[in-house]
């Protein structure tokens, strides 16, 4: 079958951009895929896409096509244009009108993706009771579904030499409003340093806050240093207001290491004293204090390592997708 996804960019390292692009891999296997960027078709240098793959940034090269999957926002005007596949989808990886509050334009474009009448994708409980709450007219079906990892690019490593004092925070640096704008993570981290743990920090822009913290920091890593990083560490910190299913907590599981999560709502993937420890956002004192707390209890820590060994492997993508093909095809 002929499969049309969209993908908003692929230049830069992104989560949900990963996510697009293991599904338009994955279902590379045994379909047609085309992947339609307005900014261009470069192959992106920092994830493998199939050769099988067709990438344009024409949107005549849409049509012939049997699905089409619309996965951000940006792209919600191709549902009402003339010559699109009959059989459409929206992937919506988060309730992104949250990325920029007081955007009347951007909420508008949201609210569209949002009330659509085609079928909706999602990846979080949260965001699914959000759409059932707020647009009660929609008369097309919400599916839910989860991600995996690829153990190509994150090979299961469960026997990792740590040090049992390094500390790994991703997203150090926050341009989005619905990560860590109050910096709550920057600065437990702070308090963690002053009690000797060592700091490794990450995220997609240049160290500016809290500049003094980090023992290392790295701009965007490449796959092989986040490996690296996640090898090392024994605790993720991972701080955000809202999201809908994170991909670095998943990728730190591969090596055995367990995530502190402050968050308000989302990552349906980390389960409280079961494979991490869960915190709600802006106590930055409590985030800190239960950093320590699972340093020193190391059963429990013992515990959550096993358990998210266990849960990647389990919930793997070819867990995933054989329910994303069947919705694809049967929906």
């Amino acid at each position: 079958m002929n499969i049309a996804m969209t993908v908003p960019s692929m230049a830069v390292p992104h989560g949900g951009i990963r996510i697009i692009l293991e599904w338009a891999n994955r279902l590379s296997v045994r379909h047609k895929v085309t992947l339609f960027c307005r900014k261009g078709k470069t192959p992106p240098a920092w994830i493998d896409i199939s050769p099988k793959i067709i990438i344009t940034s024409n949107q005549r090269d849409l049509r012939e096509h049997a699905i089409l999957i619309i996965c951000s926002p940006h792209d919600i005007d191709l549902i009402k244009m003339r010559d699109m596949p009959r059989r459409k989808f929206v992937f919506l990886q988060m309730l992104e009108h949250l990325f920029k509050p007081g955007d009347l334009r951007w909420l508008n474009v949201c609210t569209r993706a949002y009330g659509c009448n085609v079928p909706i994708i999602l990846i979080s409980k949260w965001n699914q009771a959000y759409i059932e709450r707020n647009f009660p007219l929609r008369d097309a079906p919400i599916y839910y579904v989860g991600n995996g990892v690829n153990f190509k690019d994150f090979p299961i490593e469960a026997n990792c030499k740590k040090d049992g004092k390094t500390i790994l925070l991703e997203g150090w640096e926050s341009s989005n409003a619905s990560k860590d704008p109050e910096a709550i993570g920057p600065m437990a981290a702070q308090m963690l340093r002053e009690d000797g743990y060592k700091i490794l920090a990450y995220s997609h822009l240049p160290l500016n806050r809290f500049s003094d913290v980090t023992n290392e920091y790295y701009l965007r890593p490449s796959i092989g240093k986040l490996n690296e990083l996640y090898r090392r560490a024994t605790i993720l910190v991972k701080a955000s207001r809202y999201d809908a299913r994170s991909c670095s907590p998943l990728e730190a599981m591969t090596k055995g290491t367990v995530t502190v999560r402050a968050i308000t709502q989302g990552d349906d993937d980390l389960k409280d004293r079961e494979n991490c420890l869960r915190v709600e956002y802006y106590d930055e004192v409590k985030l800190y204090n239960t950093v320590l707390k699972l340093f020193d209890d190391q059963e429990l820590l013992k515990k959550l390592k096993i358990n998210c060994l266990e849960y990647v492997q389990k919930y793997s993508w070819d867990y995933w997708m054989p329910q994303i093909e069947g919705i694809l095809l049967n929906g």
